[in-house]
């Protein structure tokens, strides 16, 4: 049946139809899209409420933060504005090597970096020895009196004569203040 056959009526019946099955479509289409964005939105909130109720608790514990700021405060080293940190920090690394038979093969002192009132000095050292001393030597290294350090950067690798090379980064943490 063709177009010309139809009454006018049932044209515009189809007419109205079609209409109206176009504008479904797109309504399906334009919406579901709309589900997906809903569900990624909700994502979004509820990871927000979560960083919100961190952060929130983090607040509520300021001052057992600042507690524990200060007790590190105290024992952080002082060095004058003037003075070379490079070597003082050295000296107690080799002082600490010694004491743990480590023999330093390679140091390389980079420059200090400012965090917040808080200098750091990244030494990298390289040794070579057995397991146990080197053990020994890192944890003395990060319990050392006099000086406040942190290992990074850790590589360790084998060699076949029964000593690891160990390659890390030694950051020293210190604060400056006037001259003494």
């Amino acid at each position: 049946m063709s177009m010309a056959g139809m009454s006018r009526r049932d044209r515009t019946i189809l007419a109205v139809v079609v209409v109206v099955l176009m504008y479904g479509i797109a309504a399906l289409i334009w919406f579901s899209g709309r589900e997906a964005a809903w569900a990624k939105s909700r994502k979004a909130y509820e990871n927000a409420k979560k960083t919100l109720a961190k952060e929130n608790k983090l607040i509520s514990e300021k001052a057992a933060w600042q507690k524990k700021s200060e007790e590190i405060s105290l024992k952080m080293p002082m060095a004058a504005e003037d003075e070379s940190t490079e070597t003082r920090w050295q000296r107690l690394l080799e002082k600490i090597a010694a004491a743990n038979k480590v023999e330093i093969k390679g140091e390389q002192p980079k420059p200090e970096e400012e965090h917040g009132g808080v200098w750091e000095m990244p030494i990298e050292v390289r040794v070579e020895e057995c397991l146990s001393r080197i053990v020994k030597f890192l944890y003395d290294l990060e319990n050392a009196e006099g000086g406040m350090f942190d290992v990074r950067d850790l590589d360790i690798s084998s060699r076949n004569n029964g000593f690891l090379t160990v390659k890390f980064t030694l950051t020293s943490a210190y604060m400056k203040g006037p001259a003494k």
